[in-house]
Order: C-alpha cells, then structure tokens, then sequence
C-alpha cells in the first residue's frame, strides 16, 4: 500500500481518531511513498507549528517519528510520465503518490477528500476524514 504525506501527518501527530484508523489498516502490510514524502510532512509539521495547533518540541518529536517510521521510500523520476498525464486533475505532489500506488498495483491511502475524488487515477483511492 502507498500512503500520502496526509497518512504520515495523521500518524505523526497522533491525530486520534484517524490515526488510530490508519494503525489498523497498515496493520503488518508494507507502506510505500515516493521521496518526496519526508518535504510534505516536514512543510504541514511547519505550518501547523506556525499555527500553535503544535508546539515547536511535538513537531520537532513528529518529524523524528517519521524517520522511525518503516516506509520503503521510492524515487520520483520514474513516475514522472505518469504523474505528467494527471496534471489535468491534480499536482505533481499528488500524481506521484497515485503514480507509485498504479505501479505497484496497491491502494493509495489518503486523508484528502480531493485527491480520494479526483478523477483519472487507476488505484484504488481509500480515504480517511
């Protein structure tokens, strides 16, 4: 299964009760993202810190909960075709995490009710709100 920088925010920051939710469906399986993961969870980590919905200790210790995390990171020039061809419908942050779920014929889950909508994909798009 792939899980976007949504799933790994929820988990991180302990987001109850999607995080738990999430726990359960990962269970023993593998996860996957693309590289690009690490840059998305340490931007939100920073704009909710900004926010005060965190303080600067929590996101400092959620971003080193990502590191700990056991997700196999893959490289994003390979999906670049892919997430090309679905620029009509959504970013290139977005394409690649659906790019690499197509690839390796997984789900893509995800907290974002948009990118769960968007049309185009050929994943499996499981959404957690």
């Amino acid at each position: 299964m792939v899980g976007d920088s949504s799933v790994a925010v929820a988990i991180v920051t302990n987001d109850y009760p999607t995080a738990l939710r999430l726990w359960k469906r990962i269970d023993d399986h593998t996860v996957h993202a693309p590289h690009l993961l690490e840059l998305e969870v340490a931007n939100a980590l920073r704009r909710i810190v900004l926010r005060r919905e965190l303080d600067l200790e929590a996101g400092e210790s959620a971003l080193l909960d990502l590191s700990r995390l056991a997700i196999v990171r893959h490289p994003h020039e390979p999906l670049m075709r892919r997430v090309w061809e679905l620029r009509e419908n959504l970013t290139a942050y977005d394409a690649s995490y659906v790019a690499l779920a197509e690839a390796l014929g997984a789900p893509l889950l995800t907290t974002d009710a948009r990118l769960a909508r968007a049309s185009g994909t050929a994943c499996e798009i499981e959404l957690f709100a």
